[in-house]
């Protein structure tokens, strides 16, 4: 009798190691189809990030170019650093004028000449800037006066549709809160009718009564 009991442990410990592999052969088999969909997933945002990179590129208005960039701040270095530097010179070349006793400047006039210059070097920052070439093919002049004016009036209008904008978008707006009142007055109406024939309703069905 013992032996065949051994013989039934053993065929009981086999069958709960089948049961236990049949269990968890589907969980492989759930994992090993799973896998298939991440990678899917990864490689959909791959295309995402790819898809930005390409609209970015694609969108230069939104990116200012290299050289335009360097031809600004080239200007801006000649038209703004050259008066901050005579601002803060103006002082001591004065004092050193007055030292040597070649003429006497008054305290005023310095003060006034090195504020001039420090508001001349504040100017030539945003001059440097709108009086550069935009344009990547053309150098432009080396005061820019032109390239200037033509700046000037490309921030202008600019400007002008960005107004044109904000104007549109707050029509919509104003038309979509009307539109809005209008259909909770129109609910509230036929709440109240609906509220009203169910009273008279009602009161028909007690005078039956």
């Amino acid at each position: 009798m013992a032996p065949k009991t051994e013989g039934n442990n053993a065929n009981n410990k086999a069958g709960f190691g089948l049961d236990l592999a049949d269990a968890s052969a589907p969980d492989s088999k759930k994992k090993a189809k799973s896998a298939p969909k991440l990678s899917a997933k990864a490689s959909k945002s791959k295309k995402k990030q790819k898809k930005a990179k390409r609209q970015k590129r694609e969108a230069p208005s939104s990116i200012i170019p290299k050289v335009v960039s360097n031809r600004m701040i080239r200007r801006v270095g000649i038209f703004s650093g050259i008066p901050t530097l005579l601002a803060f010179s103006t002082i001591p070349t004065s004092y050193f004028v007055t030292e040597q006793g070649w003429v006497e400047f008054p305290s005023t006039v310095v003060l006034f000449v090195s504020i001039t210059f420090l508001a001349l070097g504040l100017v030539g920052v945003s001059y440097g800037i709108i009086s550069a070439s935009w344009d990547e093919d053309i150098k432009g002049s080396a005061i820019g006066i032109s390239e200037f004016r033509l700046n000037l009036g490309r921030i202008q209008e600019r400007r002008k549709i960005q107004k044109e904008e904000r104007k549109r978008i707050k029509e919509e707006q104003a038309k979509a809160e009307k539109e809005k009142t209008k259909a909770e007055k129109q609910s509230a109406k036929a709440e109240s009718t609906e509220s009203e024939t169910k009273t008279e309703a009602s009161e028909e069905e007690s005078a039956d009564a």
